[in-house]
């Protein structure tokens, strides 16, 4: 379990960089026609709206999703091949989470705000983008670092004794 958790922490904390890069390159056009940078309203959930503490704040949170990441690869005892799937499934639920549930309730919207609005829609995207980097990390942490799970046929124990080799002629048995 805590390698699990290290992974996943470590490879949250590699996501985190990236996604808050990511924000910091994406511009969102305000209501009077202002461009501020994605990672801001990052900010926002700590009451800032500078961009270190956008970093900071992108980093932690996704540090924390990353370690609950290993928890839960570890309880649910995914295998290295699937780990790809689960964590781009998992960022694309992060998605969802942080776009209808975290946010500050004047930045949260529904699913047919973003295609109304393109000003949401560019939000939706930068956080998408950012979950996504999140979950790339993941993956590639996992598919990596990952335990290796053991076929049944593999986990069972060998016998110590070594059978002679034998070429065929020694059994009594018919081919």
């Amino acid at each position: 379990m805590k390698a699990g958790i290290a992974i996943g922490a470590g490879a949250g904390v590699v996501g985190g960089l990236v996604a808050a890069a990511v924000l910091s390159i994406l511009g969102i056009k305000g209501h009077e026609g202002q461009i501020a940078r994605a990672i801001t309203l990052v900010s926002h959930l700590v009451g800032s709206s500078g961009v270190v503490a956008g970093w900071l704040v992108q980093v932690a949170v996704s540090t924390a999703i990353g370690a609950l990441f290993g928890v839960l690869y570890t309880a649910l005892g995914l295998h290295r091949e699937t780990a790809a799937w689960w964590a781009t499934l998992y960022g694309i639920a992060w998605w969802i989470v942080g776009s209808f549930a975290v946010m500050s309730p004047a930045l949260r919207l529904a699913p047919w705000e973003a295609l109304e609005d393109p000003r949401r829609f560019q939000m939706v995207l930068a956080g998408l983008l950012a979950c996504l980097s999140v979950g790339t990390a993941l993956a590639g942490a996992f598919t990596l670092f990952g335990p290796i799970e053991r076929s049944p046929s593999e986990a069972r124990p060998r016998s110590r004794r070594l059978a002679p080799p034998s070429n065929g002629t020694l059994t009594t048995r018919r081919r």
